[in-house]
């Protein structure tokens, strides 16, 4: 992270690769951004913002419509352009963004995802100008799926309407809320003071699921009621790009490495609730015994939750067969 003194109150960190057919509205959502509140009237949105691109080796056209942006842009827009791709290599890809940022705070956006709202920026700016405890806060955003055309409500909506204890504006989050009902990176914006580098040291599997808890431990959070993004999901995505069980052993492993770094109590529950949603998928495809084979090994690295696990099961068992 950048320590030079600097008048930039938001950094837009993007990272892409890939994202040709997606690419430029994920840039245009960048460029309608209005200014925050204090910002005099008529001031350059360079003046206050930077959009930081790491395009990650892409092979699809992706960086010539950067290049082709940054051009237009050479005071707004700082491209980085990887000769190979780094995620593959197990880089964390974020901290190359991150390490350049000198804004105060940190909105994140992937190539293949789009801001709708042109003020977007400037409600969560003006929210934690005037909270200094907060550590991030999110927002709405829809989904939208490519292959059916089809548009979707996100989580956080429909869990914001079930919700009473709630404001016009927004509502207060815990970890637990980002966990089961609030939250997306696409949505985000974090307070960089409250950014400790030394959180990916600690993890193998480092990604925004643990930047966001480890947030949301150094201060506060709150989702604001209004939908300002669209994430996209598409072929290429990284989330629909891999098998259900792929996608099981990842979760597992995020929140596990997690829960033993921290002996937080709420990840050791969230653990119990992903190994048994893991139970229900391998028992759907008729894979038991492979779930018990994987339960050995966590077994060995956390009884208590394995126990628990088993336990749980077997009243389920026990429930069904009294039926």
């Amino acid at each position: 992270m950048s320590n030079n003194q600097s008048n930039i109150i938001v950094s837009i960190c993007c990272i892409t690769y890939n994202h040709a057919p997606f690419i430029r509205k994920a840039l245009d959502g960048f460029l309608m951004q209005q200014a925050p509140s204090g910002i005099p009237q008529g001031a350059k949105m360079s003046d206050w913002c930077e959009i930081l691109i790491h395009d990650d080796c892409s092979a699809d056209g992706t960086t010539e419509i950067v290049k082709e942006y940054a051009a237009n842009y050479p005071d707004l827009i700082f491209p980085l352009y990887e000769e190979e791709n780094q995620y593959s290599k197990g880089v964390k890809v974020d901290f190359y963004n991150y390490n350049r940022a000198r804004g105060k705070y940190i909105a994140y956006c992937e190539g293949d995802d789009y801001w709708t709202d042109p003020n977007k920026l400037q409600k969560q700016v003006d929210f934690m100008e005037s909270h200094p405890e907060y550590s991030l806060c999110f927002h709405d955003f829809s989904l939208y799926d490519s292959r059916t055309g089809e548009v979707y409500e996100s989580r956080d909506s429909h869990s914001f309407k079930m919700t009473e204890d709630k404001s016009a504006f927004g509502i207060e989050i815990s970890v637990v809320d980002y966990f089961y009902k609030y939250g997306q990176p696409l949505t985000m914006m974090s307070r960089i003071s409250m950014f400790d580098f030394s959180w990916k040291d600690h993890y193998i599997y480092y990604r925004d699921t643990h930047e966001i808890y480890h947030l949301l431990k150094a201060g506060k959070g709150y989702w604001m009621n209004f939908n300002g993004a669209m994430h996209i999901r598409h072929d290429g995505g990284i989330s629909t790009s891999i098998s259900i069980q792929k996608s099981c052993w990842l979760e597992r492993e995020h929140i596990l490495e997690m829960y033993r770094c921290t002996k937080d109590n709420v990840l050791g529950d969230y653990l119990i609730n992903i190994l048994l949603w893991n139970y229900d998928i391998y028992k759907m495809n008729g894979q038991i015994l492979d779930f018990f084979k994987m339960m050995l090994k966590y077994f060995r690295l956390t009884p208590m939750i394995s126990l628990r696990v088993f336990v749980t099961i077997c009243k389920r068992y026990i429930k069904s067969v009294l039926r």
